[in-house]
């Protein structure tokens, strides 16, 4: 396939993701407050397309990550033919990643929190999977960061050279 013809197919799919994406956040804000929920013994309105918006964003999510996955495996198909060395990098820059969830899976807590209205939040499997998250995030913001500083600095000492 030729890239202008990728460059378009990609083009159209990111815009078909981005309308529907608009739509479904209108829907979400400006459609309406009727689906009552009881929480702690109170009647709650919730916007009545939140199940909707939820279940999108699980798609995009799932979407985007296999497609991800999808062009690792063929990327590192391609460059196994051509420079296996180069494949090699690739399988160690994913097993970082498998090295960076499984360190902060081993930090990760379980043990119980206090809600805001007095009461407790147990689920054992949730709260262990917001650690994950939390401590991976740290990592990465700190790698971005140190990353740009590093950039930074190159290309300011690299101008003071010349």
């Amino acid at each position: 396939m030729k890239a202008s013809v990728i460059n378009k197919i990609s083009s159209y799919v990111f815009i078909a993701l981005m309308i529907a994406s608009a739509a479904i956040l209108g829907m979400f804000f400006f459609v309406g407050y009727d689906n009552y929920t009881t929480l702690n013994n109170s009647s709650v309105s919730d916007p009545q397309f939140t199940d909707l918006l939820m279940y999108w964003m699980y798609a995009l999510v799932v979407f985007g990550v296999a497609i991800v996955v999808l062009f690792v495996i063929i990327r590192f198909l391609a460059s196994l033919k051509t420079n296996p060395r180069r494949a090699m990098n690739g399988v160690i820059g994913i097993a970082l990643i498998a090295a960076l969830f499984g360190a902060a899976y081993s930090l990760a807590s379980d043990e119980p929190i206090r809600t805001a209205g007095g009461g407790v939040f147990d689920v054992k499997s949730d709260l262990i999977l917001s650690d994950i998250v939390i401590y991976v995030q740290y990592v990465l913001i700190a790698v971005s960061v140190i990353f740009t500083v590093i950039g930074g600095s190159f290309k300011f000492f690299n101008k003071v050279k010349a």
